[in-house]
């Protein structure tokens, strides 16, 4: 399987630095924003407590099985960084 992957990083408003991969097949480009503040999110990141962020396309490569059964489960797979 073929996936994209989205090099996502956050600075809170206190200060925190969050460093992510969000990863993603073609069917699920349009919702990797969603799935980074739903992380954020079981972080107990508010979104309001966000100073600055930023998800940018980094590169394409084949997935891995534990990244394919993410995706097929939830629809994207999140490394910590």
């Amino acid at each position: 399987m073929q996936i994209h992957v989205f090099d996502t990083h956050v600075m809170t408003a206190s200060g925190e630095y969050i460093h992510f991969d969000v990863l993603v097949n073609n069917e699920n480009i349009k919702e990797v924003e969603q799935y980074a503040k739903q992380y954020l999110d079981g972080l107990g990141v508010a979104i309001d407590n966000i100073k600055q962020s930023r998800c940018n396309f980094c590169h394409s490569e084949l997935a891995n099985l534990e990244v394919e059964g993410d995706i097929a489960s939830q629809g994207h797979s999140i490394i910590r960084l």
